[in-house]
Parts: structure tokens; sequence; C-alpha cells
């Protein structure tokens, strides 16, 4: 069986010596009952477990580190552009939507939600927003109050 395994598998003469391993010689540590745990017993505060003052090792740098202070500046300048080109992409999208609104008044006098819905795909909700965001920008006018007899007309 010796004769199938490679050499380089097989333990060396020293490696099968009946010597004990150094580390197996120390005794090992039993752990007794009344030894700390890392919990905190209920009946004690919380304060008393906690140093009033910290090591000099242990305290916070009260500065950070010019490389560390420009990278982290960095990463802001590029968090906030990035923040600003996504908003600069959705309001562009939304203003297309609002300019293909408009061109529906091209086809006819009056619409009216449900026909913007279904026009852009939309929901009820965002297709109402959309004609109140025209409405405000004094491009349209409300006919009506609420419900089905509610209709919108280019001024």
């Amino acid at each position: 069986m010796a004769d199938e395994i490679p050499k380089e598998v097989l333990p060396t003469e020293s490696e099968t010596s009946n010597e004990p391993i150094p580390a197996l010689e120390q005794p090992i540590e039993t752990i007794s009952p009344e030894s700390s745990t890392a919990q905190i017993p209920v009946n004690e505060p919380l304060a008393e477990s906690v140093p009033e003052e910290l090591p000099p090792s242990a305290s916070l740098p009260e500065e950070k580190p010019p490389a560390l202070a420009e990278t982290q500046s960095t990463k802001i300048s590029f968090a906030r552009e990035l923040l600003i080109k996504a908003r600069n992409a959705i309001q562009f999208r939304k203003r297309k939507k609002l300019d293909r609104v408009m061109t529906l008044f091209l086809k006819q006098s009056k619409i009216t939600n449900n026909e913007v819905e279904k026009f852009l795909h939309v929901s009820d909700a965002t297709a109402t927003r959309y004609l109140s965001q025209l409405e405000k920008e004094g491009k349209i006018k409300q006919n009506g109050k609420t419900g089905k007899g509610v209709s919108y007309s280019r001024i």
C-alpha cells in the first residue's frame, strides 16, 4: 500500500518519531466556574464596568491625517457630482414626458388624466402630478373640480 502513495505525501522519519510535540507538553488551563465572563451581570451598573479614563493608546486622534482628509473630501465631492448628474438625468426625463403631454394638445383641444396615463404608460398618480406641474407652469388649465368631469385644456 505504501508503494501506491507518492513519496512527497509520506511522512519523513523525523515526523514519525515518538518524541512529544512541544506544544502538547504544556498543561491545558481549565476554566473555573468563578472565572469572569464577557457578560455584565444584571445587578451591576454599567458605569462600574467601564473605566473612567481611557489609556493614552486607546484615545482617538482628534485630527485626521492630511492624506485621509483629502481622500474623504475627494470621495464626498465625487458623490455630490454623481448625485447632481442623477438628478439632472431624472429632471431631463421628466421634462421630456411633460413635453409629450403638451404635444398631445396638438391633436386634441381637451385631454383627461386617463388619456395621459395611456399615452405615457404611467400610473394615475404620476399623470396627475404631470398635469399639476403643467398647470403650475401656466401652460394648461383644469376644467372641472373632481372625478370624471375633469379635463385639461391648453392656455
